[in-house]
Parts: C-alpha cells; structure tokens; sequence
C-alpha cells in the first residue's frame, strides 16, 4: 500500500498493512523549521518526516464581490519587535464590526496567536452579523483552486483534507467561547438564528469540498468543551448530522475534531456516523485504548501521540510514546496515529522521524 491507500483503508475502518502516521503539522513549527508557512512547508516537512500529509493549512475559500458599503478587510495597527497586532473588519450598511488579533507574542513562537477582542460584543452586533452573513451567502463563490493543487502535488503522499468549523465553533471565533456559553442562556433565540444562518455557509462549504478532488473533509468541533451533554445534543449534533448525511452521499469521508472533556459527548457525535473522531488529546478523560474499546468498531479513532514528548522528550521517550499508541490504538485496524494536539514549534525533528520509524517496524499487522 501506499501513504494514501494506508490512510484512506483505516479512515473505513479497515486493516491496512501498517498503522498511517499523521502528526497535525501545522504553521508554526513549519515557519519555525523551514522559516516559512503554508500549506506546501508542511507538506514538505512531513516528506522529510516520513509521515503523511492529512490535516493542515488548507481550505474551500470564498470569492465575494461585495456591493458598495460592504466588505471585509484587515490592517496592522501595533508593532513591536516581533509583537504584531492586527484590526479585522467587517463592514456593513448598518454598522461595522472589529477584531483584533496579536501574532509574535512570543518570539521563539512566531506564529502562535491570541485574539485579544471578537467581532460581536453587543446585541447589536449580533444584528450586523446577521446582515453580513446573509450577503455572503448571497454573494460568496467557492474557490477549491488551492485543493485542486495540493491534491496534484501530493499524490499517494498526502491526503489534502479540507478543514471548516462548525457553525457553533465558527461562532465561538466570532464571539468568543465564554461569551457563547453565556448567551445559550441570555439571548438563545439569537444565537439559534446566527446559527441557522451558518448551517446554510456550512452546506456551501460543503458542497465546494464535494465539487473539489479532496476525498476527506476534518470538521471541527472545539468550543463545545465545558457543554454538557443535553447542550451538545441540542446545539450542535444537528450540525454534525446534516453535515456527515451531505458527504456520505457523495462516497466521501468526514470526521470531527474534538478536543477537552469529550467522554459524555462521544456517544452522541458518533450517532452523526462520521468515519472518524480525533485527536484524543492527553488531557481528555478518555484514554485512546478506552475509545478504541468502546467505538473502535464504529469510527477510525485517531490519536493520541503526545506532542509534548516531541518538543521535550529524547529520541527513546518519542519511540517509547509511539509504542504506547500502537498498544493501545492498533488492534484490528481502524487507527491513525495522529498527535494529540499540534507539533509544537520547539519539537525536534528527530523526535518526530522517530515517531514514523517505529510505527515502521511495529506497526504492521
């Protein structure tokens, strides 16, 4: 089998003849290794890895010609050393909305960031989201040219899944997840409209992942970490399920990424029927061999490979972590060994080739 054939056999559950490796590479440690971010960095460190190219810095994007008096647009307002703070605006006839986000925070970390103000602060603007997103949904136009791209590039080395928020995480990055929680309470006939209003940028999204030639879509899931059960059934699994419904009936494969206290969610994502759920980060409370008893025969668990070991651990510490996850995740197929959160930028890469190299040796069924 090759990378691809390996992945896609144990995302249906099946036995391929080694475990795939997949650690969230993402920009921040490709800028920090290679001084440089995108997707195609970390499609190239992950060659060099050994590992393949699953989840990454790569989207559907959106194409928008706005009228006069709308539009989105972003400026740098604050620099300082490598200290940079941006202004994200949104314009609308009825009102503007502003966020701001800090990069280089954190010099050894560039790329790491912080919002440090969301768009909707107020009821009323609430109001002007809804209005800007009803004029996207009127006016947006899918761009999958990038995909198209990185599925050519890649081919049997990677898998250029395409990533979307859900609506309720999409809306925790607008709002704010505290902020959020306390407005199920306080206003939640608005929060239902904003949401429904994303379900439909959600079916887009969607759509243009079908159109293009990625053949997995990764849904996120994160936001949702202190809901209870009760909420997550009402808030988000409707999502989830019409989300799953679309992809299956294209033969194409969907799973979520959830990450905090997940164990009393799980049952009721896995009823959505997605082919997957990952990372299943340390500091869940579920371990990666107690999902994989109790669902392994439902979904493709992937996981939970703990990136700190990458960054600090030695090269004995990296093979011995990935002996842990093969004891615990491997058995009779159905596991990616993914990390359970992303590469940190101080990992060292001999960690990370060691991580692949023992999967090679005592991965294989």
């Amino acid at each position: 089998m090759n990378k691809k054939e390996r992945f896609l056999a144990a995302i249906r559950g099946e036995v391929p003849d080694v475990v795939p490796v997949a650690p969230l590479i993402h920009n921040r440690f490709a800028l920090k290794f290679l001084g440089r971010m995108g997707w195609k960095a970390v499609f190239d460190l992950h060659r060099m890895i050994g590992s393949i190219w699953f989840r990454g810095p790569l989207s559907i994007s959106f194409d928008v010609k706005w009228p006069s008096g709308w539009g989105r647009r972003s400026r740098l307002i604050e620099e300082r050393g490598t200290r940079r703070v941006y202004e994200y605006i949104i314009e609308t006839p009825i009102g503007k909305l502003t966020s701001k986000v800090m990069y280089g925070m954190v010099p050894s970390d560039p790329a790491l960031s912080r919002t440090l103000e969301y768009f909707i602060k107020t009821e009323m603007d609430y109001e002007i989201y809804r209005a800007y997103l009803e004029k996207f949904i009127e006016r947006a136009e899918p761009n999958i040219e990038e995909v198209i791209e990185a599925h050519r590039i890649m081919g049997d080395e990677g898998v250029p899944s395409v990533g979307s928020d859900c609506c309720f995480s999409h809306l925790c990055s607008v709002r704010g997840p505290e902020n959020l929680l306390v407005d199920l309470y306080r206003r939640p006939e608005t929060v239902r409209e904003i949401l429904d209003l994303l379900g439909e940028v959600k079916v887009k999204e969607v759509e243009a992942f079908i159109e293009s030639p990625s053949e997995v879509l990764y849904y996120d899931v994160w936001g949702s970490y202190d809901m209870s059960p009760a909420h997550f059934r009402e808030w988000i699994f409707p999502d989830l399920k019409r989300t799953v419904a679309q992809v299956r009936r294209e033969d194409k494969y969907v799973g979520f990424y959830m990450v905090g206290k997940i164990k009393d969610q799980l049952p009721i994502a896995i009823e959505a029927k997605p082919h997957y759920i990952e990372p299943f980060e340390l500091q869940s409370d579920i371990t990666l061999g107690e999902a994989k008893r109790l669902y392994g025969d439902k979904i493709c668990i992937m996981g939970n490979y703990d990136p700190v070991v990458l960054a600090f651990g030695s090269v004995r510490d990296a093979k011995r972590e990935a002996l842990r996850c093969l004891e615990e995740g491997m058995e009779g197929g159905g596991y990616v060994m993914v990390t359970g959160d992303e590469v940190p930028a101080n990992a060292k890469i001999e960690n990370l080739i060691a991580m692949v190299k023992t999967v090679e040796r005592y991965g294989r069924y």
